[in-house]
């Protein structure tokens, strides 16, 4: 419904605006939390970029960037290093290489942990601190009592065994 002295064009850029916010609703959300719109950015080949990024020791180029993830050029290349750059995930050297500069926890990288330069799923640490848990247990209550509660036992080792199941089968596909 038009008012008086309204403009149609006035009119329809509104109902235009209405529809695109509740297409693409743009909330508090995304401008409270920068990391959940950084998450919800790094997808598709920008994830791979991130993730080249994330195991490289040392700044990389943009034509480094697109030889290791076979990209068909390097301007794509450069597209997701500067997409990566406007997120506030990467930063950009004077001799135009770029490094990583905050880690964000996305999709599939969130299982890994990374330490130095090695790349680790958590369930590794999973693994070891049931393992050990179930070993000292058992060395103990040999000790001290002779005997070993078998429950105990068996529940320890099913949360070790799958564990290290699930630290095998990541450490075996990784991510990308």
């Amino acid at each position: 419904m038009m008012l008086a002295g309204e403009s149609r064009d006035r009119v329809d850029i509104d109902k235009l605006y209405l529809v695109c916010s509740i297409l693409h609703p743009r909330g508090k959300l995304e401008h409270d939390n920068p990391a959940i719109s950084r998450e919800s950015e790094i997808h598709g080949t920008t994830l791979r970029v991130y993730w080249f990024l994330f195991k490289s020791p040392r700044p990389v180029g943009v034509r480094e960037t697109q030889r290791a993830l076979s990209l068909s050029s390097p301007s794509i290349a450069l597209y997701h290093l500067e997409k990566l750059r406007e997120l506030g995930v990467v930063d950009k050297s004077a001799d135009g290489e770029y490094v990583l500069k905050e880690q964000v926890q996305v999709g599939s990288l969130k299982a890994f942990l990374k330490i130095g330069r090695v790349i680790l799923p958590r369930y590794l640490f999973y693994a070891v601190f049931l393992s050990t848990a179930v070993i000292v247990y058992s060395a103990e209550a040999v000790l001290q009592t002779g005997t070993v509660d078998p429950a105990a036992v068996v529940l320890g080792l099913a949360g070790a065994g799958i564990s290290w199941y699930e630290f095998m089968r990541m450490w075996k596909d990784r991510v990308l």
